[in-house]
């Protein structure tokens, strides 16, 4: 018996540490796009007729019958564990006899209180939901909140600003919501690697020059191919026009008797089109040592494929330059004299990585 309850507790354990682990690794992922949608219950369009309230809609929020359409614009959300929060673009007024209680910066939580905005000066909890559920969708999550209920501040509110005809009453159901919520940029997990394809002509120039290039683990080199695994703490947009992916290990150019360039940690910061690392430069004090990070690689054109389904983004072949800081750092290091080694501009080689949104 007491064998069975250690094997019990153990595999209670495990569990526990493993859901832990799996939390600890989930981000908010900050919210760039979406939209939610607030479908009123019938019975609370009837009420409304009575009452001689209308709900109306403005500032980019659009009305369709009893469904209020309105942008998301901001917010985070851990699409892992279903939480955060959405905020929405636009203004919902109840309006009665020339009076009105605006409804402004709309936000929607994934919590059994949905619906929150500014009611006539002050924030306030809009609704409450007999449950709300969180989804994955593509990149981003869908929260479902069904059932929801006028809070009594904003009925206290509403009876006190609007004097309609029938008055609000206590928990009142409302309706539901649901909001897409889209990131604008993607946590990446810590899996793949990006791979780095050397031009010929760059190869054949280090030879010239007797520099050899060298992976520094976990990075390596297969010929003509250098990879770096990808790194936890990047996040990209899903279109590739934004944020950064982090690699880890380092490449070593080195001439025997002269310098010695080392680029760890290359990230790829896709805003800047720029490939930077942790630049070190030696021996010193004839070279600078370490100077920080630094762009030592431009990015061209590229073409990104995110895949919503497998919530992947991927490139292939994108062009990387040699930058104008690197080429001036290599023709010091292994090529003084005149006229230079090494230009900004000259092919080094192509990247391509399939990256892992969480």
């Amino acid at each position: 018996m007491r064998r069975r309850e250690a094997r019990a507790a153990a595999l209670l354990c495990v569990a526990l540490l493993t859901a832990f682990a799996a939390s600890a690794r989930a981000s908010y992922d900050p919210v760039g796009s979406g939209a939610t949608k607030l479908t009123l219950d019938k019975g609370f369009v009837a009420f409304l007729k009575r009452a001689g309230v209308r709900l109306t809609a403005s500032q980019g929020a659009k009305r369709e019958g009893g469904i209020y359409l309105l942008p998301v614009v901001g917010g985070q959300i851990d699409p892992v564990e279903g939480r955060g929060e959405a905020n929405a673009e636009g203004v919902l007024s109840f309006t009665s006899q020339g009076r009105r209680v605006p409804l402004r910066g709309i936000r929607i939580e994934a919590s059994r209180q949905p619906l929150v905005a500014k009611a006539g000066g002050s924030q306030l909890k809009l609704a409450t939901a007999k449950r709300t559920t969180a989804r994955r969708a593509g990149f981003g999550t869908k929260l479902t909140s069904v059932e929801l209920r006028l809070t009594a501040k904003l009925i206290t509110r509403l009876n006190k600003k609007l004097r309609p005809k029938a008055p609000f009453g206590a928990n009142q159901l409302l309706g539901t919501l649901v909001t897409n919520a889209q990131p604008r940029l993607a946590t990446i997990e810590e899996k793949g690697t990006a791979t780095i394809t050397l031009d010929p002509g760059f190869l054949a120039k280090l030879d010239s020059l007797f520099v050899s290039l060298n992976p520094i683990a976990p990075a390596q080199r297969f010929g003509a191919q250098a990879t770096f695994p990808i790194a936890v703490g990047g996040a990209i947009a899903p279109d590739g026009s934004e944020g950064t992916l982090r690699t880890g290990g380092a490449l070593e150019f080195l001439q025997l008797g002269s310098g010695q360039v080392f680029w760890s940690e290359p990230w790829l910061d896709l805003a800047a089109r720029s490939d930077t690392a942790e630049v070190d430069i030696e021996p010193t004090p004839a070279f600078p040592g370490k100077i920080g990070r630094a762009g030592v690689l431009d990015l061209g054109a590229a073409a990104f494929t995110p895949d919503p389904r497998a919530r992947t983004i991927s490139v292939s072949g994108a062009p990387l330059v040699l930058s104008a800081a690197a080429a001036q750092s290599f023709n010091e290091a292994f090529a003084q004299g005149e006229p230079p080694a090494f230009s900004a501009g000259e092919a080094v080689g192509s990247v391509s990585f399939t990256a892992q949104g969480q």
